[in-house]
Order: structure tokens, then C-alpha cells, then sequence
């Protein structure tokens, strides 16, 4: 039996940090240095918290034949008796992780996440391995083959060209359900906006891939590929059956990048669920594109709580030189509203520091979002990441030295109308002209008082 340790390590701050959002490359979700925006870091860093849904699928692999132990921990006494190490990677830990291998030079390290893979130059030493792309693949293909024993592993290390043998393609409805059950003992696994619920929020993924245009700036096709690649609805219903007899909960958190891009497969999810009365509560981020007078009742009735929409920027201009596909201002405004009348939160997605946007510009954003009847919003910084089309094009103005800055929170280069103290200002300004209005004060006071969650029975799980 092998003896393995992940090692999920990450820089101290005073926000969130999660390295399964932008694509596994991570974000930071600092909202600011005011009394206000440090009391959201305080609440959002308490109540959203989960590793990456990869890593945690790679330990139930390991688990069926070996010892895994999860540490987000240097100095774990686990960690010297391990036979190797799994590091995942991201950008929002890049320099803690790389200094964690060169503390760790005794170890050999397996090192995963799509971040590993884009800058494998820094990652790749005498010690340590990367496991490039979906790295769950990888490790799924080793023990299928049986080649994950001892030997085997260690040869990887002194030939590690034998590592491109284990890449061939994985059915997703192959893979092993992640390792929640363990994780959840020790790490708080949630997803609270506001809601009474207190319960686990088991994450989910129904889909890999994405097609859509915004691949100029964002990484999920990077790590997933632009091909959508789905689970069976059936695979999907067997993993919830699953969470809510292990952990006792019936609250969801699905991560494909763009939920209900396959019309037929999500109509074909939701009338499953409904028809074997599940009564489950879920999240969800897709494009409004994708939402319509049928589809919005129907996830409604399935459960759907919580959809994340991608608006971006008011200005159509700014929009169309960051490669975004979107849809009118009045369809945007209608969708969100059958959404909140159907019971459905939404949260709006903003991006300021464009690299058309002024001032003004994102002055408009902030009031089109107080406009737009959603009940919540978040604002991030537009941030060219390194692997990106985007980089290519920014490389030569980037000003931000230390990667684990570039956490979608931040100004990481020469932006030509704004300062890095301007984006500051205006991003805790979006913030507090959001959240601090007599309407949605009100919106939230009102979802308290009608929270299914206060009415809902607690479930019979015997």
C-alpha cells in the first residue's frame, strides 16, 4: 500500500481563496479595503469555502487501493512518512506552492492543475512531476492499467517521459465520486449567500468544456477544453441519491462552467429529478442565453436556488473588444426578473478594468447592476491571465510581479485610463453602492422573511 499526501497549500490572507474557480486556476476574493468590504471578505471566507473537484476525485482513485491523507498543512507529521506527494497548482498560491517543493526536496511530488501545465517551467524539477491538463485522467489510466504501485511510480520520477502514456480520454461517468465523505470531517464544505441553510453543499460536475467566445480572457478552456463533454443524467441523479444518504444533506453546488449548455440534457435532468421527488436545492452559473420561459420553471421546480450570470460590463463597446458574447440590455433585465419572480436568486457577474472601460464606464456598470432587479452582485477585476489569448496581447504592459496577486481582485498591468488605486476605489465603491441601497436592503430583508429555508421541512433521512 502506497502512501500518499496532498498537499493543498495556500499564502495567508484576510480573504477567500479557492483554487477550483477561473478555470482551477483559483481566485482571491478580496472585495476591498473598507470597514464594509472587509466585513464581505470576513463573511464570504466563513461561509464559501471547497478544494477543487479534480484533486478530490484523484484521492478516491488512490483510496481504492492506497492511503491518502488531505493536509492544507507544511508541517503534517503525515508528510514524512508518505511515500509522494500530490501538490495541486493554481495562481493565486503560485509562489507558496513552488516554495513548498523546494522545502520539500526529499519528496517526490506529483503536481496537478491546469496552472502547473501553463507555466510547467516552474513547477518541473529534479523532485516533482506535472501532471498536465485534467490530471484526474492521469491517475484514473494508472490504476486501470494497474501501474499505480510502487515501482511503477518511482520509475515516472527517473523517466518521466513514460507519464505521456496516461493521458488517453476518461468518460466522466467513470470516474469515482469525489472524496467528499473524509474531506467534509474535518473542512467546512458551503456555499451560504445570505440563506438561513447551514447544511453541506456537496459540489457537483455534470459537464467539462466550454465553447463560448469570452475564451480570450477566461481559463476554463484551457483546463476543460472547449468541447463540452457530459455526464449521463442518470450518473448524475446516482451521485446526489449518494451525498444525501452519506452526508446527510440535500444542497448542491454544480461547477460545470456553463451549466444547461446542453438544452436537452439539463430538461432531461431536471424532469428526472422532479420525477423521483428529490427534493434538492442547487447552484448553478450558465449563460442568460440559456434561460428562457421553459427552461426557468423547470429548474425552479427541480430545485435550482442560486443561478451566477455573466454580465461583465454595461458598455456594449467594452463588451465587444473583450470578445463577449451577450445578449440586450432589456432581454438581460427580463431573464433576471422571471428568475427572482420564479424564486430563482440570481447573482450578477461584473468585471471592472476592462481594458476599454474609464471611469464612466464603470460608473454605468455599477448603477446597470443596482438597476438590475438580481439580488446579488459581485464585481472582479479583469486580469489577463498568463495561457490566455489575452496575456499574449498584455505581456508587455503586465506591472504585477508575484502571480498569487493575479487573483481576479486586482489591477495586474498598465491599464490606459485607470491606476491600480482607481480600480481599488471604484471596485469598493460597486460594492457598497450595491449592496448599501434601500432596494436591495430591501430585496434581502424580503428573501429572509420568504426563505423556503425558515418554511422548508428538515428532511427524513432514515
Amino acid at each position: 500500500m502506497i502512501k500518499f499526501v496532498i498537499l493543498d497549500v495556500y499564502p495567508n490572507k484576510k480573504h477567500r481563496l479557492i483554487k477550483d474557480t477561473a478555470g482551477g486556476y483559483g481566485t482571491g476574493n478580496d472585495f476591498g479595503n473598507t470597514f464594509f468590504s472587509k466585513l464581505l471578505n470576513i463573511y464570504v471566507d466563513t461561509n464559501i469555502g471547497m478544494p477543487s473537484i479534480e484533486i478530490m476525485i484523484i484521492s478516491s482513485i488512490l483510496k481504492k487501493n492506497h492511503k491518502v491523507h488531505y493536509t492544507r498543512d507544511l508541517n503534517d507529521k503525515e508528510i514524512e512518512d508518505c511515500d509522494f506527494i500530490i501538490l495541486p497548482s493554481s495562481i493565486i498560491a503560485h509562489e507558496t506552492e513552488i516554495d513548498t517543493i523546494f522545502k520539500l526536496k526529499h519528496k517526490r511530488i506529483f503536481v496537478t492543475g491546469i496552472f502547473a501545465t501553463t507555466k510547467k517551467e516552474k513547477y518541473l524539477v529534479e523532485n516533482s512531476i506535472v501532471v498536465k491538463n485534467e490530471s484526474d485522467t492521469f491517475f484514473y489510466n494508472l490504476e486501470k492499467t494497474n501501474n499505480l504501485n510502487l515501482n511503477f511510480l518511482n520509475r515516472l520520477f527517473d523517466k518521466k517521459d513514460l507519464i505521456n502514456d496516461y493521458y488517453s480520454s476518461v468518460e466522466l461517468d467513470d470516474f469515482p465520486y469525489p472524496d467528499w465523505a473524509d474531506y467534509a470531517k474535518k473542512f467546512p464544505l458551503r456555499n451560504d449567500f445570505f440563506s438561513l441553510n447551514q447544511k453541506i453543499a456537496v459540489p457537483l460536475l455534470g459537464t467539462r468544456g466550454c465553447p463560448y467566445s469570452c475564451f480570450f480572457y477566461c481559463t476554463y478552456p484551457l483546463q476543460q477544453g472547449r468541447k463540452v463533454r457530459a455526464r449521463s443524467v442518470e450518473n448524475i441523479i446516482e451521485e446526489i441519491k449518494y451525498w444525501k444518504k452519506v452526508l446527510k444533506t440535500n444542497k448542491f453546488v454544480f461547477r460545470d462552467p456553463v451549466f444547461s449548455i446542453n438544452r436537452k440534457h439539463t430538461i432531461e435532468f431536471c424532469k428526472k429529478v422532479i420525477e423521483e421527488k428529490l427534493d434538492i436545492t442547487f447552484m448553478v452559473e450558465t449563460h442568460l442565453n440559456n434561460l428562457d420561459d421553459e427552461m426557468i420553471p423547470l429548474l425552479r421546480e427541480a430545485g435550482l436556488e442560486l443561478v451566477y450570470v455573466g454580465v461583465e460590463s454595461s458598455s456594449h463597446f467594452v463588451l465587444k473588444d473583450m470578445k463577449r458574447f451577450t445578449v440586450q440590455h432589456d432581454k438581460q433585465f427580463q431573464v433576471i426578473k422571471n428568475c427572482e419572480d420564479a424564486g430563482i436568486k440570481v447573482k450578477t457577474m461584473f468585471i471592472i478594468g476592462n481594458p476599454e472601460d474609464n471611469r464612466d464606464t464603470i460608473i454605468q456598470s455599477i448603477e446597470y447592476a443596482k438597476y438590475l432587479p438580481s439580488l446579488y452582485s459581485q464585481f472582479s477585476v479583469f486580469t489577463p491571465y498568463p495561457g490566455t489569448p489575452a496575456y499574449g496581447e498584455f505581456k508587455d504592459i503586465i506591472t504585477e510581479t508575484k502571480l498569487e496577486n493575479f487573483n481576479q481582485y486586482n489591477l495586474t498591468f498598465k491599464h490606459k485610463n485607470l491606476s491600480k488605486k482607481n480600480i481599488s476605489d471604484l471596485k469598493s465603491l460597486a460594492y457598497f453602492k450595491f449592496y448599501f441601497n434601500l432596494k436591495k436592503i430591501f430585496q434581502i430583508i424580503k428573501y429572509f422573511l420568504k426563505s423556503k429555508y425558515v418554511k422548508r421541512k428538515v428532511l427524513n433521512f432514515n
